[in-house]
């Protein structure tokens, strides 16, 4: 199948993330330190050759009204270039990626210095995990209907609703309310979206923010949710909820 290459492409700096060679995991790469389109063209060529990449996927950076503004164009010549060494180039709307990508960073404790000096090539990741995920949807969405029709006749549709407040208890025993949202059934897994379902005025930082959490089922069959460990999922998953909620806005 080949891998892939993301890009997050900037004024100053080029975020660049990677796939594997199944095309299920996408990895932050490098960051291309901007000099000039002929010399930053020949790096992409460099690199694509280097890790046997076959494609290269890029951020586009509509406007929030989804038109294409001065910038967007500005990455479309460029690529234009890219183009011109003989790659093929996909595009993919990038709205939100570096939010994203700020996120995964904080989560994971990065340092504000730090997170400046990677936060590209994990915008570059988010940007290629969601063109990943999205080609996988459609080759998987025939056996997803089967696997929804099945659960249908089996259970009823309704067999993995949840109550719309969760009480979630830590290893401290310590209880938090929390608003249900949503199921997201990803790559055959089911997780959940939650929020803080309780004001506190001493948090109010927290108030809003949304939750994920896997679900799975201790010894006796009971359902448990789990923090996600792995980032890159985690990643995908949160996109596969804010294109549900992109969806639902729409109707």
């Amino acid at each position: 199948m080949g891998r892939v290459l993301g890009l997050d492409v900037g004024d100053k700096r080029i975020g660049v993330a990677l796939s594997d060679e199944t095309r299920l995991i996408a990895s932050p790469y490098c960051v291309i330190q901007s000099v000039g389109w002929g010399p930053d063209s020949r790096k992409i060529a460099d690199i694509m050759r280097e890790t046997g990449a076959e494609l290269i996927v890029s951020g586009l950076p509509y406007n929030m009204d989804g038109s294409l503004g001065f910038q967007a164009k500005k990455v479309q010549d460029f690529l234009k270039v890219v183009e011109g060494l003989g790659f093929r180039v996909e595009w993919i709307d990038e709205r939100l990626t570096t939010v994203s990508a700020q996120n995964a960073l904080i989560e994971g404790g990065m340092r504000r210095e730090d997170r400046r000096n990677h936060v590209d090539k994990v915008a570059a990741a988010v940007i290629l995990q969601t063109w990943l995920d999205k080609e996988r949807e459609k080759k998987e969405q025939p056996m997803a209907d089967n696997e929804k029709n099945l659960r249908m006749e089996e259970g009823g549709e309704n067999d993995n609703e949840l109550p719309e407040i969760i009480e979630l208890t830590d290893d401290d025993g310590n209880v938090t309310r929390f608003e249900y949202m949503t199921t997201i059934d990803y790559q055959g897994e089911l997780y959940v979206a939650l929020m803080l379902a309780d004001e506190d005025e001493e948090n109010e930082e927290e108030e809003g923010n949304v939750v994920i959490l896997k679900i799975e089922q201790d010894e006796n069959g009971e359902d448990i949710y789990v923090s996600i460990e792995d980032e890159a999922l985690a990643d995908a998953v949160f996109q596969k909820f804010l294109d549900m909620v992109d969806e639902a806005d729409l109707e």
